[in-house]
C-alpha cells in the first residue's frame, strides 16, 4: 500500500488546523451575536515534510520533502469575544419558584400534600405448607352482627359460616383459604385477650367452603412466634393503611402494603354529590363559625396518608378562623365509605369520590380475590399484606372465661391500641359478596395477570 506525498501533507495540514481551530475561540454568551471574523495564519512548521514512508512490506519509500508555499496560506476562524458579566442569564443557579396554581372557584380539586411514604409489595414463593389439625372441639363466644345476638359455637361451623357470609364461595379457592385463616387468626387472637369479637354468621354454607376451611384448619398467621391481628377490610385505595395510621398504635405486620387490584373492586371511585349550600350548613353545624365567601378554603387536606387517606382537613372561615376535622369526620359528616377520597367542586356541586371501603388496615378481600385469580396461593396472599409473617398450625385452645368488649391489655401485660376493630376484624364493610357474582365478575386469568413487581423478598419502595 502507498500514501502519496501530497495526500500525507494534507492530512497533516488538516490536523493542524483542527488544534489551530480549537484554541482560538472563545464562546460568547447573552444573545449579542458574535465579533467580526479575524485572521489567523498557519505556521509552515505546523506542515509535516517527511522524507519517507513505510509501506507494508516494512520498506521505505523515499520521498521528496513537499514544496512550501512562499507566502503561508492564511486561514480564516471567528473568533468569539467573552461578553461582560452583565449580559449572562444566571437564572440557571437556582430553580425557579413553582408557581403556585390558582384555583377556578366554579371548578377545582382540592389538592394532597406531596406523598413520599414508603411502601411493601412482598410476593414471595408458595410456603407449601400443608399441616392442619381439626378445631371443631374448640367453642368461642362472639356478637353475630346479622342478629345482633351473642352465640357460641365450634371453631369449625363458626369459621364456616364468618368465611360464607365474608366472600361468599363464588371466588377462587386460594382466596377463601386466605379469608379462612386470616378469620380464624382474628378469633384466636382476640379470644385470647379476651375480647369479643364481632363476626357475620351466615349458616348454611356450602361444601366448597367448607372444604377449603379444613384445607387449611388450625392455622394462624404469627409475628416473633406469637398469633397476631389478623384485621382485614373490603378494600383499599391501592395501598393497604399501616395501624399507626389508622388506630395510633404500632402492629409491625400492618404496614403500607401495595394492593394492585383494589380499583376493579365495585367501591373504587364511588362519587357523593352535594350541593354547595348542604356542604355549607353541614361543615357550619360542625365547626361553630361561618364559613370563608372564598369556597376554595372550605377544604385544605393538611395531612394523608396511603395515597388518598385523610387524617386532617382544615376549614377556613370567613374572619380567617380555622378548624381541623378529621378524615373519619369527613365519613361521618357526608356518608362515605372510606377514609381516601378525592374532593372536587364544579358548578355548585362538591363531589366526593371514596376507594376502597373500610379502614384498609391488614387484607383487602377484593385484592385477595384478584391475587388468587393471576395464580397466588393462599399463603403467598397472606405474607404479601400481613408483612414478616408466618404461616403456623396452632395449638389447641380452650377459652378459659367468657370474653369482654372492654378488655384493652395484650397478654404481656402492654395495652392494646385504642379505637382498633378489634371485636370486628373487617369493622364490618363486608363486601357484598355472599354471592361474588352478584356484584362483580369473576376475574379471568388474563384480566388478573401477575403483578409486575414479583420478588421473594420484601422490598420497600417510594412513590415518585
Amino acid at each position: 500500500m502507498s500514501v502519496s506525498k501530497k495526500a500525507k501533507v494534507i492530512m497533516a495540514a488538516s490536523a493542524a488546523v483542527l488544534a489551530v481551530g480549537a484554541g482560538a475561540g472563545v464562546f460568547m454568551l447573552g444573545g449579542k451575536g458574535v465579533s467580526k471574523a479575524e485572521t489567523a495564519v498557519l505556521p509552515a512548521s505546523q506542515v509535516s515534510s517527511e522524507s519517507s514512508i513505510t509501506v507494508s512490506d516494512g520498506s521505505s519509500l523515499a520521498q521528496t520533502a513537499p514544496e512550501v508555499p512562499a507566502e503561508p496560506e492564511k486561514l480564516n476562524f471567528v473568533t468569539f469575544k467573552k461578553a461582560p458579566l452583565d449580559v449572562y442569564d444566571m437564572s440557571y443557579t437556582k430553580a425557579a419558584p413553582a408557581e403556585k396554581k390558582v384555583q377556578d372557584p366554579n371548578d377545582f380539586t382540592v389538592e394532597f400534600p406531596k406523598d413520599e411514604d414508603e411502601y411493601y409489595d412482598i410476593h414471595n414463593d408458595p410456603l407449601g405448607f400443608t399441616s392442619t389439625r381439626s378445631i371443631a372441639g374448640e367453642f368461642y363466644t362472639v356478637h353475630d352482627i346479622h342478629t345482633d345476638t351473642v352465640v357460641t359455637m365450634n371453631a369449625h361451623e363458626l369459621i364456616c359460616s364468618a368465611v360464607y357470609s365474608e366472600i361468599g364461595d363464588g371466588w377462587d379457592e386460594e382466596a377463601i383459604k386466605a379469608q379462612a385463616v386470616a378469620a380464624y387468626t382474628c378469633l384466636r387472637f382476640n379470644a385470647e385477650h379476651g375480647i369479643l369479637e364481632t363476626v357475620g354468621i351466615k349458616r348454611n354454607y356450602t361444601s366448597t367452603i367448607e372444604s377449603c376451611v379444613s384445607a387449611v384448619e388450625g392455622q394462624v398467621l404469627t409475628y416473633n412466634g406469637e398469633i397476631i391481628n389478623a384485621v382485614y377490610s373490603a378494600s383499599t385505595a391501592g395501598y393497604s393503611t399501616a395501624s399507626r395510621d389508622i388506630w395510633g398504635g404500632d402492629y409491625p405486620y400492618l404496614q403500607r402494603v401495595r394492593s394492585v387490584y383494589d380499583s376493579k373492586d365495585p367501591n373504587w371511585g364511588v362519587p357523593t354529590e352535594k350541593s354547595k349550600a348542604e356542604v355549607k350548613s353541614i361543615l357550619e353545624k360542625k365547626v361553630g363559625f361561618t364559613l370563608s365567601d372564598d369556597v376554595t378554603k372550605w377544604f385544605t387536606i393538611t395531612s394523608a396518608f396511603s395515597g388518598k387517606y385523610i387524617r386532617t382537613i382544615t376549614v377556613t372561615g370567613n374572619a380567617g378562623q380555622t378548624a381541623n376535622i378529621s378524615g373519619e369526620d369527613m365519613c361521618n359528616l357526608f356518608g362515605l365509605k372510606s377514609l381516601a377520597m378525592d374532593i372536587s367542586f364544579k358548578d355548585g356541586i362538591f363531589t366526593f369520590k371514596t376507594y376502597g371501603w373500610g379502614h384498609g388496615a391488614g387484607m383487602s378481600q377484593w385484592g385477595c380475590c384478584y391475587y388468587a385469580a393471576a395464580g397466588w396461593t393462599y399463603d403467598q396472599i397472606l405474607t404479601h399484606y400481613y408483612v414478616n409473617t408466618s404461616l403456623t398450625l396452632s395449638s389447641y385452645y380452650t377459652q378459659s372465661s367468657a370474653p369482654t368488649q372492654t378488655d384493652t391489655d395484650n397478654a404481656d401485660g402492654t395495652e392494646i391500641p385504642q379505637n382498633t376493630p378489634q371485636n370486628n376484624p373487617s369493622e364490618n364493610p363486608q363486601p357484598d359478596t355472599q354471592n361474588a357474582e352478584s356484584t362483580a365478575e369473576t376475574p379471568s386469568q388474563d384480566e388478573a395477570a401477575a403483578p409486575a413487581q414479583q420478588q421473594a423478598d420484601i422490598e420497600t419502595q417510594t412513590l415518585s
